[in-house]
């Protein structure tokens, strides 16, 4: 009788670990460990997003279980931010990632101006210096939607040098059109 009763406890606690909870505690005790609170400054976050990835990566984090578990680590202007949002918008990683990216101004262009002023700072290694560029060089690709395409690169670099010769008037000009053009849903 005694080893019925082992086996039936067995598949109670194989069972009990399956449970959303049970995952959530397990992935949440490994995060603690690991995980840094979520920076004040915005473009600090960039690199904050990269290096949880990483972790959810390296633990084994499921993409299901990832929105849950990185709220406790928010600032508190993100936790603010994500307060004011429609909660259907907000579950999962990858939309709560984007709507905080999009609500702290961080667009395209202020990647690439932020990547052409990054210097290093004093107490800096340059593996971490080069993590944040890398982390600025592709989240501006993202943003620009090369999605790894040569050409494409290509055509944005062009683009890019073609808009920095643009004297202010003109690229104020062009900006608006670019605006329009978008309002009016010529160009998605």
């Amino acid at each position: 009788m005694k080893w019925k009763e082992e086996i039936e406890l067995k598949i109670m606690e194989k069972a009990s670990q399956e449970s959303p909870a049970a995952k959530i505690k397990i992935c949440g005790d490994a995060l603690r460990n690991t995980i840094s609170r979520m920076p004040t400054e915005g473009i600090d976050v960039v690199s904050w997003f990269v290096s949880v990835e990483k972790l959810f990566e390296q633990l084994s984090v499921p993409a299901e279980l990832q929105s849950i578990l990185i709220r406790p680590y928010f600032s508190e202007r993100a936790k603010l931010l994500m307060s004011k949002c429609d909660p259907s918008h907000a579950t999962s990683y990858e939309s709560i990632k984007n709507i905080l990216l999009q609500e702290l101004h961080l667009s395209p262009s202020v990647y690439l101006d932020k990547f052409n002023a990054l210097v290093r700072d004093k107490d800096e290694t340059f593996g971490q210096f080069s993590t944040r560029l890398t982390s600025l060089f592709e989240l501006y690709f993202d943003s620009r939607k090369v999605d790894h395409s040569y050409d494409k690169l290509v055509d944005l670099m062009i683009y890019d040098k073609i808009k920095a010769s643009l004297s202010p008037s003109l690229a104020r000009h062009a900006l608006s059109l670019k605006a329009l053009i978008k309002i009016c849903g010529w160009v998605d």
